[in-house]
């Protein structure tokens, strides 16, 4: 009976300004056969305006794309990427508030952020380009340290490290055959999976969109699963939300939203759920709801463990009302959850840092 319809993909969100955000661009660059130098984030330390892996880029005929932090540090980073582009060895710079000269090079967020500038292999830009189009996960590798200063690889078979920080959707610093390198992971758009075709699914589809997931909304309801509904989502499915999740991909950057707050609906796909490696599993309910829905899910079996896995009632509690309020206060505690669970990645990697302030 699924999926009821597919309905075309819009760009992803640029939120995090990374390698994903510039293959477009580095791509008609190299088709017109420009040479081009990249400055990347590698490491943060403190408050900082972007991620690791927010990325600028600058070719020789001067134009520019991305960023690395907003604009705190532009200026002198296009100047050391100007410097690579005529013939300079790569480099690694550290910003941060030092002096009386912050304001005119530096974070004035008070943060510290090591960002590596060399020259980019423009080579390996069609390989990423196909990777990112045919939602493959790649890695392009970029050495932080030594002799190798800035050499760059296309990793499409990652193991170890890579393989960790692909899985989580992290970019990060990682100890890789001896070398200190940056891996800028680029996956697939994580799924959020959306149960119960209800006003606050709409909501949180809208919500979902904006931090890049690709949102699927389920329902056995075929009247309520429409396009003029849910003008915001990717996918569209008609059917029982616990059969559905047991054939869908998920993997540990999936998101499930169980908002049916009905148990011949919701215990079903929340046992399902708790099958899956999802790295956030929420259900709606008022409080008494979610106490009830519990004894009913000891009763088939989830022990304290899988009840601590799951997020209820949803959503942070900020005094939510209206389903928009209610769709922000669950992508909230989607942040929170998924951040938590980068930094566990990130740690699992082995702890690798550059600054030296």
């Amino acid at each position: 009976m699924f999926p009821l319809r597919r309905l075309p993909n819009p760009p992803p969100s640029g939120y995090r300004e990374g390698m994903r955000d510039l293959l477009p661009t580095l791509a008609r660059w190299h088709a017109d056969g420009r040479r081009a130098a990249i400055a990347t984030v590698v490491e943060r330390r403190g408050s900082a305006p972007r991620d690791p892996g927010a990325s600028l880029a600058l070719n020789d005929a001067g134009e520019i794309a991305g960023s690395v932090t907003g604009g705190c540090v532009e200026p002198s980073v296009i100047r050391e990427a100007q410097e690579v582009l005529d013939g300079g060895s790569a480099r690694l710079r550290e910003y941060g508030i030092a002096d009386d000269a912050a304001f005119e090079v530096g974070l004035a967020c008070g943060g510290t952020v090591g960002i590596l500038i060399a020259a980019l292999d423009t080579s390996l830009v069609p390989g990423l380009d196909e990777a990112v189009r045919a939602d493959r996960p790649v890695a392009l590798t970029m050495v932080a340290t030594g002799d190798r200063l800035g050499a760059q690889a296309l990793v499409d078979a990652p193991a170890g490290a890579v393989a960790s920080l692909l899985e989580a959707g992290e970019s990060a610093l990682a100890e890789i055959d001896g070398e200190t390198v940056f891996v800028h992971a680029l996956t697939p758009r994580p799924a959020l999976y959306v149960f119960g075709a209800i006003d606050h699914a709409a909501a949180l589809a809208r919500v979902g969109k904006l931090l890049g997931y690709r949102v699927t909304v389920c329902d056995a309801r075929s009247a309520f699963v429409t396009p003029e509904r849910f003008p915001e989502a990717d996918e569209l499915v008609v059917g029982w939300p616990d059969r559905f999740l047991r054939r869908a991909p998920v993997d540990a950057t999936t998101v499930i939203c169980v908002l049916t707050h009905d148990e011949k609906f919701d215990v079903p796909a929340l046992l399902a759920a708790l099958e899956t490696p999802a790295v956030y599993i929420g259900a709606m309910g008022s409080k008494v709801t979610t106490a009830d829905r519990e004894e009913r899910l000891r009763a088939e079996g989830v022990d304290e463990a899988g009840l601590g896995r799951i997020h209820a009632p949803i959503g942070l509690a900020i005094g939510a009302r209206s389903p928009e309020e209610v769709a922000v206060a669950i992508g909230a505690e989607i942040v929170e959850a998924t951040a938590l669970a980068r930094r566990r990645a990130t740690a699992a990697t082995g702890a690798v840092s550059l600054l030296t302030t």
